[in-house]
């Protein structure tokens, strides 16, 4: 099945609006006489909203009809440049300090963070499995090593185990000085591994000349942008 981005904007302007006056998704459904999994499907971009849904949710919203459709062409432009990097990390201050370094990168980046080994995994499994591909499947991944729950060298192992992700570059960022870590990360495929103990502007430095060599030497398998942040 192909969706079709359009779709799946207008299903996001669809999430946004509802979010917007607080209804809950089963609060929607009812009004729209539908059942809670096609409205999600709906707001996914699986499914396709007709003229009539349309007119239908512009009373609802009480909003024009044209609405749905501002900014439709521009956003379709600026996603097709976008890089959509997967952070798994669960320390907060690291991840301030990725996103802070990252903050002028000359390319478009749309980073968001998983913070616990298993709800990556629980991703991934989501990933691989998304028919309708609504989900966001990530241009590079950022894993971190010491995680809650399920070791990033297990998500490593997971990822690269997937036929679908195991062509994703995955660079491994870690505090820890034991060289084990960085062989086993190799062993199972990992494409880089950036250690934390650099001072924020040698950090930093790391981080561009990763993302340079991934964004502009190597032709990364660019997917284009099907869904929202996750977390």
């Amino acid at each position: 099945m192909v969706v079709d981005q359009k779709d799946i904007l207008l299903g996001r302007k669809v999430t946004l609006f509802r979010k917007r006056m607080n209804w809950p998704l089963k609060t929607l459904a009812a009004d729209l006489n539908v059942s809670i999994q096609q409205l999600q499907r709906y707001e996914k971009g699986a499914n396709k909203i007709s003229a009539i849904m349309l007119h239908q949710l512009s009373k609802i919203f009480r909003v024009d009809v044209q609405c749905f459709f501002e900014e439709f062409e521009s956003q379709l432009t600026q996603e097709n440049d976008v890089y959509k990097v997967l952070l798994i990390e669960d320390n907060a201050s690291d991840e301030f300090l990725l996103r802070k370094a990252l903050a002028d990168f000359p390319k478009k980046l749309h980073i968001y963070t998983i913070t616990d080994g298993q709800a990556a995994l629980n991703f991934f499994n989501d990933v691989s499995h998304d028919v309708a591909q609504t989900l966001p499947k990530p241009d590079l991944i950022l894993l971190d090593l010491n995680l809650p729950s399920v070791r990033g060298l297990d998500v490593l192992r997971d990822v690269k185990r997937r036929t679908q992700l195991n062509e994703i570059p995955v660079i491994v960022l870690s505090s820890s000085i034991n060289a084990e870590d960085r062989i086993t990360a190799y062993s199972l495929q990992a494409s880089g591994f950036i250690r934390k103990s650099f001072t924020y502007k040698e950090f930093k430095n790391q981080l561009f000349k990763t993302m340079i060599y991934w964004t502009d030497i190597v032709d990364l398998p660019h997917f284009p942008e099907q869904h929202a942040q996750v977390n």
